[in-house]
C-alpha cells in the first residue's frame, strides 16, 4: 500500500491540462466580437443603459478618487456619500477595478472592454478547473467551461458589467469547498470566503445560501468524503473567512441600514405566487433560448423584472447536455442539485432568500446553478452510452411552444384581430429562434457522432466557440450604440471636462444639476450633482428625497417641479442638452402660447400633488425662479440660478414634525427654504434661539416667497467653505445666535466642532447637518470617518491572525489518514477510453516503456495508468 501512494505523488497531477487554453478562448472570443465596436468608436466600447450611464463613469470616478487618496467622503456622489460603502457594491472590493488604478489615467475608460474580456477568460479558466474536477475529458470540461463564461446570464449581465467580477471567481468557492472536504487543503476556502465577499456583499449573500445547498446535496455523495470534524472545520473557515473582508463588509452594512430597497419582503400570496405572469415563461424560456437583452422583454413583454437578470442559455448546446444528463443520472448530486434550484426559481419565496429575502424580484443568483449545469452538459458529452435524443426532441418542442406564441392573435378594440404582435422585436426574436433551432441539429450531429465513435473534441470546441460568440454578437450588437452616438456620448461626457463653466475647487463648492437622460456625466466633470443614478448611496439621501415625495430608488431624479430644492441644495448651474426641437430659442418663440406661471402653479400644486415636468422639452428659465441662460456650448445650454445660496446659510424659524405632517407634502418642501424641521428631539434643545413656524403661520407659498427667502439666506450664509474627503470647513459672521443649515447628508461618521470646541450635530429637515453658532464670526469644522471601518478593519486583521494560526497548526498537526490519494472522482466510463479511472486524465496518447522500479510494481502502474 505504502509503495502504491509513493508510485502515485510521482504522476504529473496536471499533465497537458488546458487551463491557458480556456483563459484564450474566453479572452479573445469576446475581445474579438467586440473588435469591430473598439475600431469604430476608436477604442471605446459603448453599450447602452447602464453599462454607459454607470459603469463608465463609476470607474473613472473612483479612479480619481483612489489616485487622489480621497477614500472618505465623495462630494460627486448624489449630494455626497461614504466613498467605498457606495461603491463596493459596484467596484471598490474587486480586482479588476484595481488593475485600472496602476494604468495611466486617459486609459481607464479604454481599458473596460479589455477587463470584460479578461473577466471572461478568467471565468473560463476558474470553470474549467472546477468542472475538470468532474470530467474525465478536456475538451468536454472544456466545453462546459465555455458554456458557463458566456452562458445567457453573463452576456445578459454586459449590461451589469460588476457582475462579471463575481461570476470570474465563484468557481473557486466550489473547488475549495472540495478540496476542504476531500484533500484536507486547509485556508484555501477561507481566503476564497473573503475574496467573494469582498469583491460583492450582495452576491456573496446569495452564495452563502448556495454553498449550503451546494454542502447538504453532495454530503450523501460517496466521492464527498466529509466527517463532523471537516464539516466544523469547514464552518469554522466560513466564519474566519468572512472575517477577512469585515473592513469592507462591515462599513458596507452600516451603510445600508436605513436603505428601504433592502427592508422590504414579500407578504401573503407574494411569498408563493409571482406578482407578474410572465415571469416563470420567461424564466423558462431563457434557458431555451438566447436571453432577452436587459431592459427589453422580446416575447414575454413586461414591466417587472426588465433588469432582473433572467438568463441561462447554453449558446450551441441550450438543455440538451442538462436533460440528457437529469434523466440518465436521476439520483446523482447534481440533478438534485439542479431540482432544488429550480423549485427556488419558481417560488418567490425561496427566491428571495438569494438577496437576504428582498421583495423585489431578480435572478442574480442563476449563475451558480448554471456553472452546475454547465459540468452536466460537459459529463453528458463525455459519458459513453447516453440517450440525446429525448433532451433534443423536448428542446426542439420549446422551441414550437415559443414560435407559437410568437404569432397568436391580438383582438382590437374594433373587433379585428392582428397577428404577429406578440414580440416587441420580432426581427430579433426570430432570429434567436433561428439560432436555437440551428444548434439544435448542431448538437444533435455531434451527439450522434459521439454515439458512433467518431472523435468530436476539438471540434466540438471550435464549434462552441463560433456559437459563443455568434450568441455574444447577438446580445451586444442589438444594444450597443451606432459609431456616431458613440463619439457623441464620449463627447458630451468624458471629453467635456474641460468646458464646463465654472469648475469647482476645494475652496469654491456649488452644486449643478443636468438633464435627465445625461445622468452621472458630472461624474467625468467632477462637478456635484443632485441629479444622480447610483442605487447604494446615504440612507439620508433616501429620508430627504421620501419626505418630499420625490421617488428615490435607483437614483435622484428630482424634475423641474421641485425648484425649491435648487436653492435648498445650492445649486448653481444646470446644464441642459441642446436639441433641434427643444431648444432655448425655439422654446422663448414659443412661450406667449405656453402656460403662464400662476397656470403651472394651478395645474402642478393646485391639488397638493407634483406632476412630473421633464426640464428636457421645457422652458428652464420659466419653472425654475432664478436660472437664466447664459449660453450654448458644445452641444449643452448652460443656465446660471442668480438665487444660488451658498453651501452652509443660518435659519432663524423652525417647524416641528407635528407641523410638517398637517401640510402638504408641497406646501412643506417650499417652506424648508424658509424653515428647519427639527426632530422632537432638539426642539427643546435649540427652541430659544430659534421661531418655531406654526400651522397657523403657515400659508401657501408662492415664487415670490422663495426668491425673498434665497435672499434672506444668501445674507447669512457662510464666507468661505472648503472640503476634502476628510469633511469641510466653514467660516460665518452672524448678528445672533443660530443654526447654520449644511445640505450635507446626515451620518454618525460626522463629528464637528465650532471655534475649536466640540459641537453637538443636530439632524434636521430629514437628513441634513447643522450646528449652533453664535453671535459674531464662527469657525465651523466637520470631520468624516467612514462608520464602522475602524472596527472592520480590527477584525480583518484578527481573522487573519486566526487564519494564519489554523494553516500553521494543521501543518504541524496533519496527516495523510483521511486525504485522498487521488484530486478528482470519475464515476462513469468516458469517451476517451480510460476504464475506471479516478484521476485526471489527459488526451489519449502513446507512452514510452519505461524500465520497472522496485517503487513502482508492475500491477500499480497499470492500475493508474495516465494517457
Amino acid at each position: 500500500m505504502d509503495s502504491e501512494k509513493k508510485a502515485l505523488r510521482k504522476l504529473p497531477h496536471y499533465s497537458r491540462e488546458k487551463y491557458i487554453t480556456a483563459f484564450i478562448l474566453g479572452f479573445l472570443t469576446f475581445i474579438l466580437c467586440v473588435g469591430p465596436i473598439l475600431f469604430f468608436e476608436e477604442g471605446y466600447f459603448i453599450y447602452y443603459g447602464d453599462y454607459n450611464l454607470q459603469q463608465i463613469p463609476f470607474y473613472n470616478l473612483v479612479n480619481d478618487a483612489v489616485r487622489s487618496g480621497q477614500f472618505g467622503w465623495n462630494w460627486f456622489t448624489d449630494l455626497g456619500t461614504d466613498l467605498m460603502t457606495s461603491y463596493s457594491f459596484y467596484l471598490f472590493g474587486s480586482p479588476f477595478f484595481w488593475l485600472t488604478v496602476f494604468l495611466p489615467r486617459a486609459w481607464v475608460s479604454y481599458s473596460l472592454p479589455f477587463l470584460l474580456a479578461i473577466k471572461h477568460g478568467v471565468a473560463s479558466l476558474t470553470a474549467y478547473t472546477y468542472i475538470r474536477r468532474f470530467v474525465k475529458n478536456k475538451n468536454a470540461a472544456l466545453i462546459g467551461a465555455m458554456l458557463y463564461s458566456f452562458s445567457g446570464f453573463q452576456l445578459f449581465n454586459i449590461f451589469f458589467n460588476h457582475f462579471h467580477d463575481v461570476t470570474a471567481f465563484f468557481p473557486l468557492m466550489l473547488i475549495a469547498m472540495e478540496e476542504n472536504i476531500n484533500n484536507r487543503r486547509r485556508g484555501w476556502f477561507a481566503l476564497v470566503v473573503g475574496l467573494m465577499a469582498a469583491i460583492n456583499y450582495y452576491f456573496f449573500a446569495g452564495q452563502a445560501v448556495f454553498l449550503v445547498l451546494y454542502f447538504l446535496v453532495r454530503v450523501p455523495a460517496k466521492d464527498f468524503n466529509v466527517t463532523w470534524k471537516k464539516f466544523l472545520l469547514l464552518l469554522l473557515e466560513a466564519v474566519v473567512g468572512t472575517g477577512l473582508a469585515a473592513f469592507i463588509i462591515l462599513p458596507s452594512a452600516l451603510g445600508l441600514l436605513g436603505n428601504y430597497r433592502i427592508t422590504e419582503h414579500n407578504y401573503g400570496l407574494n411569498f408563493v405566487i409571482y406578482d407578474d405572469n410572465t415571469t416563470i415563461w420567461r424564466i423558462i424560456q431563457t434557458f431555451f433560448m438566447p436571453s432577452d437583452p436587459p431592459a427589453y422583454p422580446i416575447l414575454f413583454d413586461s414591466d417587472y423584472g426588465k433588469w432582473a437578470s433572467i438568463g441561462g442559455y447554453f449558446p450551441l448546446f441550450g438543455m440538451v447536455g442538462v436533460i440528457t444528463y437529469m434523466r440518465t443520472m436521476k439520483k446523482h448530486w447534481a440533478t438534485r442539485l439542479t431540482v432544488l434550484c429550480i423549485i427556488f426559481a419558481l417560488i418567490p419565496f425561496l427566491n428571495s432568500l438569494f438577496q437576504m429575502a428582498n421583495e423585489y424580484y431578480y435572478a442574480r443568483w442563476f449563475y451558480m446553478p448554471i456553472l452546475i449545469m454547465a459540468m452536466m452538459t460537459a459529463r453528458s458529452l463525455d459519458q459513453e452510452d447516453i440517450d440525446f435524443m429525448p433532451a433534443v426532441k423536448i428542446s426542439a418542442a420549446m422551441l414550437v411552444v415559443f414560435g407559437i406564441i410568437s404569432v397568436l392573435p391580438d383582438k382590437l378594440s374594433d373587433g379585428s384581430y392582428i397577428w404577429f404582435t406578440m414580440t416587441t422585436h420580432t426581427t430579433y426574436f426570430y432570429i434567436n429562434l433561428a439560432i436555437a433551432g440551428f444548434s439544435l441539429l448542431i448538437t444533435g450531429y455531434i451527439f450522434d457522432a459521439k454515439k458512433r465513435g467518431i472523435r468530436t473534441g476539438f471540434p466540438a470546441v471550435i464549434t462552441t466557440t463560433l456559437f459563443c460568440a455568434g450568441c455574444l454578437c447577438s446580445m451586444i450588437y442589438f444594444g450597443a450604440a451606432t459609431p456616431e452616438d458613440a463619439k457623441n456620448y464620449i463627447a458630451m461626457s468624458a471629453d467635456y471636462s474641460d468646458k464646463v463653466y465654472e469648475n469647482v475647487s476645494e475652496d469654491n463648492f456649488f452644486r449643478s444639476d443636468i438633464s435627465d437622460n445625461l445622468e452621472n456625466y458630472n461624474m467625468f466633470w467632477e462637478l456635484p450633482c443632485i441629479r444622480t443614478f447610483q442605487s447604494v448611496v446615504s440612507p439620508s439621501i433616501m429620508e430627504f428625497y421620501d419626505s418630499i415625495k420625490v421617488m428615490r430608488d435607483v437614483g435622484s431624479r428630482p424634475d423641474i417641479s421641485h425648484y425649491t430644492i435648487r436653492g435648498l441644495l445650492s445649486v448653481k448651474y444646470f446644464y441642459r442638452e441642446e436639441t433641434d426641437e427643444y431648444n432655448y430659442q425655439e422654446l422663448q418663440k414659443k412661450k406667449d402660447q405656453s402656460e403662464s406661471s400662476s397656470d403651472f402653479n394651478r395645474k402642478f400644486y393646485g391639488n397638493g400633488a407634483v406632476t412630473e415636468l421633464n426640464a428636457a422639452v421645457y422652458d428652464i428659465t420659466e419653472y425654475l425662479p432664478g436660472f437664466e441662460y447664459i449660453e450654448t456650448r458644445d452641444g449643452y445650454e448652460i443656465y446660471e440660478n442668480t438665487l444660488y445660496v451658498p453651501m452652509g446659510f443660518a435659519y432663524d424659524t423652525y417647524m416641528t414634525q407635528s407641523t410638517a405632517d398637517s401640510i402638504s407634502k408641497t406646501d412643506y418642501e417650499k417652506l424648508l427654504m424658509k424653515s428647519l424641521l427639527l426632530e422632537d428631539s432638539d426642539v427643546e434643545k435649540y427652541h430659544k434661539m430659534l421661531t418655531e413656524l406654526t400651522k397657523d403661520d403657515i400659508k401657501p407659498p408662492t415664487k415670490e416667497d422663495y426668491t425673498e427667502w434665497c435672499k434672506e439666506k444668501q445674507a447669512v450664509s457662510c464666507s468661505s467653505f472648503s472640503f476634502d474627503s476628510h469633511g469641510f470647513k466653514a467660516e460665518i459672521t452672524l448678528d445672533k445666535p443660530s443654526l447654520v443649515f449644511f445640505s450635507v447628508p446626515y451620518s454618525t461618521g460626522w463629528s464637528a466642532r465650532v471655534n475649536n470646541n466640540d459641537a453637538d450635530i443636530a439632524k434636521v429637515s430629514h437628513g441634513f447637518m447643522a450646528v449652533k453658532c453664535d453671535k459674531g464670526t464662527s469657525s465651523i469644522v466637520f470631520r468624516y470617518q467612514t462608520p464602522g471601518f475602524k472596527a472592520g478593519t480590527l477584525i480583518s486583521f484578527i481573522s487573519l491572525f486566526l487564519l494564519i494560526s489554523y494553516i500553521a497548526l494543521s501543518r504541524v498537526t496533519g496527516d495523510d489518514t483521511d486525504r485522498y490519494p487521488f484530486r478528482h472522482s470519475y464515476d462513469y466510463e468516458s469517451t476517451c477510453g480510460v476504464a475506471g479511472s479516478l484521476y485526471y486524465c489527459s488526451a489519449p496518447a502513446r507512452k514510452k516503456k519505461k524500465k520497472k522500479t522496485d517503487d513502482e510494481p508492475e500491477e500499480t502502474r497499470k492500475k493508474w495508468r495516465i494517457y
